[in-house]
Parts: C-alpha cells; structure tokens; sequence
C-alpha cells in the first residue's frame, strides 16, 4: 500500500516536472524575443526621434531668425542614442545593409551638421548662404529618407519578431492548460484510488467497530484485496466471528447457568411444596438415624411439633414401633441398602384396629453410601376393609355368577387372553371346549356392520375417553342366525392411568330390539293396514323438496285421498268391516302405483300418496285415474258386495313450495273441490282454490267475530195446513247481518260453520232465539194447539249435552216440550245411526217433536227408519218442484207419502211454489205444506202480520180442474 502511494506521488510530481520544463523552456525563449523585441522598439524610438529632431532642424531653416541650434544639437544626441543603441542590440543582427544605412547616416548628418555650421557662419553672401540653406536640407530630406526606409525595414521586422513571439506564448499557454488538466485528472483519479484502496476500508472498518462496541457481535467488513487493509479486514472478520462465537458461548452458559438456577430454585421449591403438601407422614433420617425433617402429617400423626421431633433418633420417637426401626431403618435399608415395606397394626384408644403401612427408602450419597432413608407411613385400615369386603365381594360373585344369566367376559389386555364364562359360550350356542380364549373369538362373530362400532368405542374406554363401554350389536349364532347381544365393561387402569384389564357382561337383548323395531315400525306405520304413516310420508316428502331442490327438472306430485261416503258405509257395515274395506283400499292404492311411489294413510278414509321422478303431469294424472278405476269396482267382503268411490286432489312440485305441510295443505284443498264437485273425480290444484280457501279462512274469522257480535238473525217460514189452512208450525231460518256485506243467507256460510265447528254456537243460539221469539208469539196468538217451531239441527249438535241445552231453553222461556221441533236431515240419521238413536229416543221421551228434513235426497235405510221415534217426513223441495211437469216425481212423492203414513208419521211438502203443485200434494193426502206459493221466509214483524190473518185461504189455489190434473 505505501509503496502504490509513493509511486502515485511521484507519478504526479514527475509529470508535473515535466510540463513544468517544458513551460520554461518555451518560457525562456519567448523572454528573448521579448527583449529583441523591446530593444527593437527602442532603437525604432530613437529613429523617430531623429525624424522628428531632422524634420525640426529643417524646419527652422526656413525660418528667419530661427535657433534651430538646439534641434542640431538634440538630432546629434539622438543619432548618438541611436548608435549606442543599435550597439547595444549586438543579438539583433542587422543585416549588412542596414548596417551600411546606419554608418551613411552617420555620415550625412555630420555633412548635415557641417552644413548647418557653414549656413550659421555664412553671413555675406546670400547666394552662398541660400545654397548652404539649400544643401543643409537636401542633406536632411537624405537622412530623412534613409532614416524612413530604415524605419520602414525595422517595423516589418518587429511585427514578424512580434508574431512568432505571441505564437510561441500561445503554445506555452496550450502547454500551461493540458497540463492542469492532466494533473487535475491525475489527481482525480489518485483520490479515487486512495478513496477506495483507504478511505472505504477505513469507513467500513469505523461502523464494524462501532457495531461491536454496541453489542452487535458477528459483524463483517466486506472489503477484501491483497493489501494492508484487505488483510485487517480479514483478521477484524476471525476477531469478530470469534468475539461472536465466545459471546454465544457465553450467553448458553449464562442461559444454562441461569436456566439450571431457576430449574434448582423451581426443584427446590417444588420439593419444598411436595414435601409439605404430602398428606400421608413422611419423614427424612441420616446416617446418625437422627430424623432431620418431617412433613405434618407425621407431627399429626405422633402428636408432636415438628420442632420437637426434628433431631430426635427414630426409635425415640417411634417407640412402640422400635422392631421398625431396628429392622427396616438400620437393617434393612441403611446397612443393606434395599427399601423396606411392613404392615403394622395399631389398637387405637378407642380400642378400634387400624393398619399402617411402612416404606423405608435408600438416598443414597455420591460414594455410593446411604446417606439418608426416607420413612413413608400410610394408614390402609379403609383398604384392608376394602379387601375383606372385596373378598366376601368376589365370593359373592362367583356365586351370583353362576347363577346368572348374563355371560360374563374378562380381558387381559396386557397378555391378549380372555376368559368368556360358559353361559357367555351358550348363549352363543356353543360348548365349553369349542370357544377359545382370544379376542377374536368374541369380535369375529360380531356383524360386520356392527364390528367397527364395538372396537371404536371399546378402544375409547380402554383410553379413558368414556366412564364405561356399552354397545348393543349382533352376533352370530351356532345355528347362522344373528341375535342382538348388549355388551357392557369396565377397564382397570395400574397407578399411571393405563387399562391393563377389562372385565363386562353380555346380555341377549334380542327380544327387546324386536319389541323396539316393532315399535319403530308401529310408530311411522298404520297399525290397521301397515302402511307408512303421516310422519313416515312427511319425512319423505321432505326428501323430494330438497332433491327437487338440487335438481330443478326434478319433478313429483301428492295426491290426497278422501273415501266418499265411507262413513255411512262404515255405521252401516260395522266397523269390523269397514276396517277390512280400508285394507283392500289400501292394497289397491299400492297396486295402482309405480315402484318407488308411496302411499299413506292418515288416518280415517284419508290416503296420501307421493309419486316421484315423474316425467310430465300427465303421469300423474293417469296414476289417479287407475286409483279411482280400481276403488270404484265393487269389493267382496265376505260375500257382499260393497260400492265406493274416491274423491282426489293433486298438486305438483312445480309450484316451489319448501315446506311438505304446504304440498298437503293444496292437495287437500284440491281433494275438498273434487268432493264438492260430486265425488268419484279428482282435480289438479290451482291457485284459484287456494284462494277460495283463503276465503274460507277468512269466513270462518268472520263467522267467529259474528258470533261474539251476536250478528245472527232468524227468518221464519210457516207451516201450513193442508186441510184448514192455519199456520201450525214456523221454520226458523238463520240470517247473517254482515257489517259489510249486508244479510247473508245460509247457502254461503252454513258449509263453514259445519265444517269448522262453529255450526255449534250458531245452532245454540238459534235456538234461544226461536224459543224466545215463541213464547212471545204463543202469548200474543194462543191457540189450540199452541204454535210451534222448528230448529233444524247439525250433526255436529247431535250429543248428549244437547238434551240439558233444550230442558234448559225450554224452562228458561216455559214452553212446552211438545212447542220444538228438531229437523235433523236423512243423511244425519244414516251416518250417525248407532250414536243417533239413542240420542232420539231421550228427545222424544222429553216430548220434543222431530221431523227428518230433505227426505229422498240421501242413501237411504228403510230398515234403520222404522226404528227411530220419527213424528214427520218431509219431502225435499227438488221432489215437489217437478210436480206438475206431465206427472213427474208424482210416484216418487206418492212413494213417499205412503211409507210414511204406513209408518204413522205425518208429511210436509217443501218448496210448494205453483197451484198445480198445492193441489197434486192435497190429492196425496199431504198433511203440511211449506214454500213461496203461501210465504216466503219473513222476519218478526211480517210473520206477526200472518198471524193476524189466522189463515190462508187455500181453496183458491184448488180450482177443480187442479184437483183433476
């Protein structure tokens, strides 16, 4: 490095010299020229100042009295500078001419001069003198001649002296400047050098040691060459990667120092605690079998502070367990250095036997001597009962067990053997010898669906991750079958938490699982027909919504089924054999439907059925149309034949409902449409019926909020008779004031209130307000016999609270039993024979008077009519209308008239509105008449008004030719 540094120096100094005599020696030479130059300039002045002197001398020689003496004399003096001058410039080198001009100069001025004394000393002659005047000034216009071709000569030459002078100082200025610049580069490129060869590595070398000083060990110094500084940074980098690698090295031994400080001061202080917190005595003895620390519980258990016990000798202190001392202390362990273990009984003060068990340890010192033995007693008098009461226990067992029986298993887990009791093996139908001790006689023969479950949860017991293993599964038997066997155990863990045995039962269960399938089955199944029940097909259609879900081509339908009439056939048949019908229903439901589809019943006549992956809706379609061929052929119960009909609503997946209530919700509303439209026909839900049942939903709301506003009225229409034409009888009809709507008549509501109930209320309170109304009547119009009036009654009304509301109403308004009259219509009678007879005969005991309303127009039983307490039939109105039409339904009406007077029940023909109709029903021998030809239904004030009449005049109506046609 020193010797790159004195060579750069001197690099620069040498180039520096050099321009330097360069510089001089073209300094030197131009110094030269300069003087040439200057002394050519001086001898040039003096030439001129020989001019000028010569042109004044000749000058005055044309003046008159001129002193022109003193010019002679300053022309002589300056020829004089001019000689001594141009001897002086001996470097000059005047050419030979210039010479010779110079020495003629010389020699014309002294002619000059010698003329000039001659003019000044002429003094006579004036010719002479004009001469001498006149040589005088030629001998001057000569000097001045050569002086001015001399002038002229020297001027060319000092402007050529001049220019190669100044060319010869540019080329030293040239020189001047390369050469600074050479040397400012050079000394550029010396400071970079010197930068990077001494100041990087000096500034690299100061932040290393900075960062070393501030902790930073490890730290590099990237600079690296063959000189001085590339080997100190080399010899920084091994001092600081071996700072670095010592101070790690320190730093692990304080850690470790430190970490084995806090692991003593922890040890220490976890013994410390151990020790103390040892419930059991506990204490430390050395060598001189002085005691040197106890815990506690052993000051407790002698009685005795710690302090006193501490340096006291053992058999001291032990005193009645001296053999312990002297045997396990000194003997055994100090001098033997084994551990002693001894069972020692004690008789307590209150003369009760307690066991104490004694440890002694060696500790043992860093010769390989004993240095100290630890004492650990134990009290296990609750263990040595235990293992009495464990004996007398397992005694007990072994008895209990043969007489078991559950089989009894016991599984070593440590040496794989298992002991399988022999009722464990014949419950399995195998003998003693044929079962061997291994797990896999137990888990090959359970079912392979079942085998992964048994061993997941046992193995989870063995882990200690369940209190217990339970598992119920199946296992094969000796004759192939499998039975249902419960298998409960319980894991023996050694003092480290590890199951080294495992000991249970097993316990044939299968009865009790096909008591359960059974019960699952019964419970999502129809007990009568055995098919899936309400929450079976719920649970299944609740399937298809979320597959329709998935896949939106996917395509199904409900179909809700009602049975018609099936009521009236089952009071009819017996419900022995109404059952028996719904199974040969339910089975040709099932016949009619594709594989896959299913079918339920939900109680009652109705069905649902569920068809999935269906192609279009025709499917549908064709699938009820089969449903209804196959119930409507005649079923044979046992001879006879029986007739039905279904009544079927459809819905479609496409409507997009999520919930199954709502697919059930249309499909019944559907179903409710193909009833009402005449049964025997199905209909495909459409929004339009929802909305009907919307209405519906909102009727019935207005019916419960007309029944709380009491917003019912009564219309009466009378009764009269055929024979004297006095009003007998009034029917109450109920009217609705609707706050919105205005009067609503029965045909719009009365199917409502039937179906929702509600006709019961709406029935009460017609009741009491046709009692009440006829009591009015009866005191404002007696009569013989007094007026009555007719209720009519809904099956809904037809129970036995229905006999303490009329006594009620009766008493409450003192009518007369025989004042009411119940009209239940034929259907009512039909469908609810067994319930309703009973129900008569209490009414007409009580004297009330019942009629059977639209005769002819239901199914009806001749055999059942004879036997309920019937006073009148009357004809339905469809019957009557069609009389008088060329005779039509005169038969039916005759029919009719006929049974009932045969059966001594009077007649009442509805809906009498033509002449003709009145005269045909007086010729029938018809009691009573109803209908629009005598009154529409009125209200209060106008049936008051009819009253006032007394009676209709009715003959006007039988002309006799009407009696004839």
């Amino acid at each position: 490095m020193k010797r790159k540094i004195v060579i750069s120096l001197l690099a620069l100094l040498l180039f520096y010299a050099i321009g330097a005599g360069v510089s001089m020696l073209y300094i030197t030479d131009n110094t030269e020229e300069m003087s040439y130059i200057i002394k050519l300039h001086q001898v040039e002045q003096l030439r001129r100042s020989l001019v000028i002197n010569v042109q004044s001398v000749q000058s005055d020689l044309y003046k008159v009295n001129t002193p022109f003496a003193n010019n002679m004399d300053s022309v002589v003096e300056n020829m004089v500078s001019l000689e001594n001058a141009a001897q002086q410039c001996t470097s000059c080198h005047h050419p030979p001419r210039l010479t010779d001009r110079i020495i003629r100069i010389q020699s014309l001025i002294k002619d000059y001069q010698n003329a000039l004394s001659s003019y000044l000393t002429a003094s006579a002659n004036t010719g002479r003198i004009e001469n001498l005047k006149v040589n005088a000034v030629d001998i001057g216009s000569s000097i001045l001649t050569l002086v001015e071709e001399m002038s002229h000569k020297a001027s060319d030459n000092l402007e050529s002296v001049t220019d190669s002078t100044m060319e010869r100082l540019r080329d030293v200025r040239k020189i001047l400047i390369v050469t600074l610049m050479m040397a400012f580069f050079f000394i550029v490129l010396i400071a970079a050098y010197l930068k990077r060869s001494i100041t990087r590595p000096m500034s690299e070398l100061v932040t290393a040691t900075r960062n070393i000083s501030s902790g930073n060990f490890g730290v590099k110094i990237s600079y690296n060459d063959n000189t001085e500084f590339g080997e100190l940074a080399r010899h920084f980098n091994a001092m600081s990667d071996a700072v670095k690698d010592g101070y790690e090295e320190i730093q692990k031994e304080m850690a470790v120092r430190i970490q084995t400080q806090e692991a003593l001061i922890k040890s220490e202080k976890f013994l410390n605690t151990m020790f103390d917190s040892i419930r059991d005595p506990f204490c430390i003895i050395d060598r001189d079998y002085k005691i040197v620390r106890v815990n506690e519980a052993y000051a407790d258990m002698r009685k005795i502070s710690i302090e006193d016990i501490v340096g006291e000798r053992c058999y001291e202190v032990l005193q009645e367990r001296k053999a312990v001392c002297k045997d396990c202390i000194v003997e055994k362990t100090f001098k033997s250095k084994d551990p002693c273990a001894k069972n020692k009984p004690l008789v307590l003060q209150n003369r009760t036997r307690a066991w104490l068990e004694i440890y002694t340890y060696p500790i043992f010192g860093e010769g390989g001597e004993v240095s100290h033995v630890v004492e650990y007693i134990r009290d296990i008098t609750d263990r040595k009962l235990a293992e009495d009461a464990l004996r007398e226990s397992e005694e007990r067992y072994v008895l209990a067990a043969r007489g078991a029986n559950d089989g009894l298993w016991d599984w070593n887990l440590k040496s794989k053997v298992v002991y399988y009791s022999p009722r464990w093996k014949a419950m399995l139908g195998f003998e003693e010898h044929e079962i061997k001790g291994t797990p896999e006689e137990w888990l090959s023969r359970i079912h392979p669906e079942d085998r992964m479950q048994v061993e997941t949860e046992m193995a989870a017991h063995i882990n200690g991750l369940t209190p217990n293993f339970k598992n119920e599964h199946r296992m094969l038997h000796k004759d192939g079958t499998y039975r249902w066997m419960l298998s409960r155990g319980l894991a023996v863990c050694d003092s480290s938490g590890k199951a080294y045995r495992m000991s249970g039962s097993m316990t044939d269960v299968t009865e009790r699982k096909t008591a359960e399938e059974q019960l699952m089955f019964d419970a999502l199944h129809d007990s009568l027909t055995g098919l899936p029940n309400r929450a079976l097909f719920m649970d299944r259609l609740r399937h298809v919504i979320n597959r329709e879900k998935r896949n939106s081509e996917y395509l199904f339908a409900v179909l809700f089924l009602d049975i018609d009439r099936f009521k009236v056939l089952n009071d009819s048949l017996g419900h022995t054999k109404g059952d028996e019908l719904l199974i040969a229903i339910s089975q040709r439901i099932e016949d009619s439907l594709r594989p896959g589809d299913t079918v339920a019943r939900f109680g009652g006549d109705e069905f649902a059925v569920l068809l999935e992956d269906l192609k279009d809706g025709k499917e549908a379609v064709y699938v009820a149309e089969r449903i209804q061929e196959q119930i409507t052929s005649p079923f044979n119960l046992n001879g006879q034949e029986v007739f039905t009909s279904a009544s079927i609503g459809i819905t479609f997946s496409t409507i997009g409902y999520e919930q199954p209530e709502h697919f059930l919700r249309d499909a019944d509303i559907a179903m409710y449409y193909a009833k009402s439209s005449g049964s025997a026909r199905y209909e495909i839900f459409d929004k339009r019926m929802y909305a009907n049942a919307l209405a519906r939903m909102q009727l019935e709301t207005d019916l419960r909020q007309a029944i709380k506003q009491n917003e019912f009225l009564l219309h009466y229409q009378p009764i009269v008779s055929l024979q004297t034409g006095r009003i007998i009888s009034l029917e109450s009809l109920v009217r609705w004031q609707h706050p919105a709507r205005g009067l609503i008549y029965p045909g719009e509501f009365i199917n409502t209130a039937e179906e929702t109930g509600l006709i019961i209320h709406i029935g009460e309170a017609v009741l009491q307000h046709a009692c009440r109304q006829l009591r009015i009547w009866q005191e404002k119009f007696p009569s013989n016999p007094p007026l009555s009036v007719s209720v009519n009654i809904s099956s809904k009304q037809l129970f036995p609270n229905l006999i303490k509301q009329i006594k009620q109403v009766l008493q409450e308004n003192r009518l007369a039993q025989n004042s009411l009259i119940l009209e239940i219509t034929e259907s009512m009678f039909m469908e609810n024979a067994a319930s309703v007879s009973p129900l008569l005969s209490k009414l007409k005991e009580m004297n009330v008077q019942l009629h059977i309303d639209d005769f002819g127009t239901g199914y009806s039983s001749l055999s059942y009519l004879h036997h309920f307490p019937i006073d009148v039939l009357k004809i339905d109105r469809s019957f009557v209308m069609r009389l008088g039409y060329n005779g039509e339904n005169l038969e039916i009406v005759k029919a009719i008239t006929t049974l009932a007077h045969s059966l001594n029940m009077e007649v009442i023909a509805e809906g009498v509105e033509k002449e003709e109709q009145l005269a045909q029903l007086k010729s029938l021998s018809c009691e009573y008449v109803q209908g629009y030809l005598i009154s529409k239904p009125v209200d209060v004030q106008a049936v008051e008004e009819l009253l006032k009449q007394g009676a209709f005049d009715l003959n006007k109506y039988l002309t006799p030719s009407r009696l004839d046609a």
